[in-house]
């Protein structure tokens, strides 16, 4: 199950923290998962919504359970952390396993689950450094944004072509007005 959303999704044919170059499952993950935290974390308040986002996706992804249980610690020091902390955290994590590779799309996340209560400028400056320490410049990041957007609006034609009468747990943003 878990490789047919990687392959669906990125394209991938394995899972990059069990292949030869890993560094290691934990060690990958908990790097992974605290960059997505820092950037919903980038406005001082992790939402519900975004936690939600980021544990949805990486049990999805087939994460470690212990990874997805420091979800919640994770984003409450995210709420606290300096910009410097974040630029740390974000250069470390290149320096481990497969995630130098994975760093635009560790990118791409972060704006994926900001979006999911509105990108704030404050989310949006906190993930343009932690793009900027994973070697991302601005033009990539500003099309990974729009590309979330274009997502957005297919999610939501999506949504209106197979429930044209509405489901009884449709969320209220894709009920016809």
């Amino acid at each position: 199950m878990l490789l047919i959303f990687l392959s669906d999704y990125w394209g991938l044919t394995e899972r990059p923290t069990t292949s030869g170059s890993s560094a290691g499952h934990y060690e990958e993950e908990i790097r992974f998962v605290t960059a997505l935290c820092n950037a919903v974390g980038g406005d001082g308040s992790a939402s519900p919504s975004e936690r939600q986002w980021i544990k949805g996706v990486f049990a999805a992804k087939g994460y470690l359970p212990s990874v997805i249980a420091k979800i919640e610690e994770l984003a409450d020091e995210a709420e606290e952390k300096s910009p410097e902390d974040v630029a740390t955290d974000a250069a470390e994590a290149m320096t481990v396993g497969t995630l130098p590779y994975a760093a635009p799309a560790i990118v791409f996340d972060c704006i994926k689950a900001a979006y999911q209560d509105g990108l704030d400028e404050k989310e949006w400056e906190t993930i343009q450094l932690v793009a900027e320490k994973m070697g991302i410049n601005k033009d990539h990041v500003e099309k990974f944004r729009v590309l979330v957007e274009e997502e957005e609006e297919l999610k939501a034609r999506r949504v209106a072509l197979c429930f044209p009468n509405g489901h009884p747990v449709l969320d209220d943003k894709y009920k016809s007005k």
